[in-house]
């Protein structure tokens, strides 16, 4: 039996609308940086398989944190990337106000890497953070596609489309949009980011479909390279979410190359993680090996010794 318990610490960091974080205390640790998880759709807090084992490993200088979102659980279809990354950028204030001087690391699994990476490349201003992991970053277009109905996925994209010019992208489709696939109800704004028709593919969540040309890489990872950011990749192997005829290194290597290109200090645990699920549910080597490569890269940001990766696209 898995363990269904967790000590630790739950702290608001925004009164209005009261959100929390919850943070995983160890027996003798006193961490000075902070490792803060952003769970993929329809997730929460302890809901991603791996959460309690990595805690558990962590790299003994950092405290692993899970933040919970308006977004979390089913609220991401009321929600978007953007609101996520405003209240992210709450989160690592409170916690660098805690630990002054402290490294500051996000971490992503699934559309939680559209968090992370919109958090560390987009306009605004909110706090730096010294890395970001995004673990299993697919396209939520490519998957949409994959699970619908072509018929029935037209028809979405058009009933959305027409909402929106109508003036009510705020407004709820009706459940049998998404409610029956995706386990919760959406706003036409929401579907239409992360359904992105073409043929502009404007989507905000739109950050990680195989047909990108290079140019749309480099608007985000390369932005992100060139403030500093270190960053690494973990790609599940047998991502049940990526259609069979994507080529996993090769989409890899080029999210990679743009970053690279422009500067960026890359990971050396970066690439495939190979026999992976998308959540990375299996037990042993498997999940060691995310452990062992989250921590290099953790430890790696402690002592600024995040190098430069050859990459091969």
């Amino acid at each position: 039996m898995s363990t269904t318990k967790s000590p630790g610490t739950l702290h608001r960091y925004n009164q209005t609308p009261r959100l929390v974080a919850f943070e995983h205390t160890r027996d003798g640790s006193s961490p000075q940086n902070t490792l803060i998880f952003i769970p993929g759709l329809n997730e929460g807090l302890l809901t991603t398989p791996y959460i309690q084992s990595l805690s558990a490993a962590l790299h003994p200088s950092y405290s692993f944190v899970e933040v919970l979102l308006s977004s979390s659980y089913s609220g991401w279809g009321h929600s978007s990337i953007s609101q996520d990354v405003e209240e992210m950028a709450e989160c690592v204030g409170y916690f660098l106000s805690l630990r002054p001087g402290g490294k500051i690391v996000l971490m992503g699994n699934s559309t939680g890497c559209q968090d992370v990476l919109h958090y560390i490349s987009s306009e605004g201003s909110r706090p730096i953070v010294d890395g970001g992991i995004l673990q299993a970053p697919v396209s939520d277009r490519e998957a949409i596609q994959m699970i619908y109905p072509q018929n029935d996925h037209k028809r979405y994209n058009d009933l959305a489309q027409g909402w929106v010019k109508e003036g009510k992208g705020e407004e709820t489709l009706p459940n049998e949009v998404s409610l029956p696939i995706l386990g919760a109800r959406i706003t036409a704004n929401r579907w239409l980011s992360l359904a992105s028709p073409g043929p502009e593919h404007k989507g905000e969540d739109d950050m990680f479909s195989s047909d990108f040309e290079p140019a749309r890489f480099q608007a985000t990872f390369g932005i992100a390279a060139r403030r500093g950011v270190a960053l690494m990749i973990l790609f599940s192997g047998n991502d049940r979410s990526v259609p069979s005829t994507v080529d996993k290194e090769a989409l890899v290597a080029r999210m990679e190359k743009a970053f690279l290109d422009a500067g960026g200090k890359l990971g050396r645990g970066s690439g495939i993680l190979p026999g992976a699920s998308h959540t990375v549910k299996e037990q042993g080597d498997v999940r060691n090996e995310l452990h062992r490569r989250v921590n290099d890269f953790l430890e790696d940001i402690e002592r600024g010794t995040v190098g430069q990766k050859q990459c091969n696209a």
